[in-house]
């Protein structure tokens, strides 16, 4: 089924007439994209927004555009994020949606064109997990610096020194057990400049110990600053003089010692 957004143009002249975008949206899997918006930015440099109805996901969408040379960005699941339009940024917040995008620069100087809308994921699922020597150990949270939590309405990421503070989902009993902590971390401008700080504190007194996180991960072949990216997940077992550390991306697992003094 296709779902048209058009308007009617002058027959006889017609250098007026729009281009008509057929925008197969087939491949989107509804299972993880619950909600599609389509940008056009075409020759003053405007974005228009379009909401794809959600029982057309799936359908062909066919919309008017300028014929000109035009950016075309379909996002997914943009719900909490916040829209702003005067800088062209889409700011993803604390609690970030989680994003697809598809970004093409199209010419549609014709009277039809055809696509088909191929989403990228834009966040990386992170599980930090804490453990060992927990005694005396409390205050315990992780924080991903050096990283931005923005991008460009074309779907770049927007050079910023954010923080990512990772939600608690467990936490040890009597100091028995472990802590949990989730966070999406979005596709980044840098593969190297994020951080993993771990702050905690040790009968009372703070203390806190870093890690270069974006570092480790391109090392072992996981390039943050591109799309599609797998879950992350980072365990951290709390010794007497020092934290080891495994990083696990898929099939490939990295080990480090971090010093801590307490």
């Amino acid at each position: 089924m296709a779902v048209s957004l058009l308007c009617s143009c002058v027959k006889e002249d017609r250098s007026k007439c729009p281009c008509y975008l057929h925008v197969d949206l087939s491949r989107i899997d509804i299972s993880t994209i619950g909600k599609v918006d389509i940008m056009t930015s075409g020759r003053n440099g405007e974005a228009r927004w379009t909401t794809v109805p959600q029982y057309a996901i799936g359908d062909t969408l066919i919309m008017q555009v300028d014929k000109d040379e035009i950016d075309f960005c379909a996002w997914g699941n943009l719900k909490g994020s916040a829209i702003i339009g005067d800088s062209r940024t889409i700011a993803t917040g604390e609690r970030p949606d989680s994003l697809w995008s598809d970004y093409r620069r199209l010419t549609t100087r014709c009277e039809d064109m055809y696509i088909t809308v191929e989403p990228a994921r834009q966040h990386i699922p992170i599980t930090i997990i804490v453990r060992g020597m927990l005694q005396g150990i409390s205050d315990v949270q992780p924080v991903i610096t050096r990283v931005s939590r923005s991008f460009d309405f074309n779907g770049s990421a927007i050079p910023e020194d954010g923080n990512i503070y990772p939600a608690r989902v467990a936490s040890p009993v009597r100091n028995t057990g472990y802590y949990q902590f989730s966070a999406l971390m979005m596709t980044q401008p840098s593969a190297t400049d994020a951080v993993l700080e771990l702050h905690f504190k040790s009968d009372g007194i703070p203390g806190m110990v870093s890690y270069p996180l974006g570092e480790q991960l391109y090392q072992i072949g996981e390039n943050i600053s591109l799309a599609n990216q797998k879950p992350v997940i980072i365990d951290l077992v709390m010794g007497a003089g020092s934290i080891f550390l495994t990083v696990t991306v898929s099939d490939w697992t990295s080990h480090a010692t971090i010093d801590i003094t307490y």
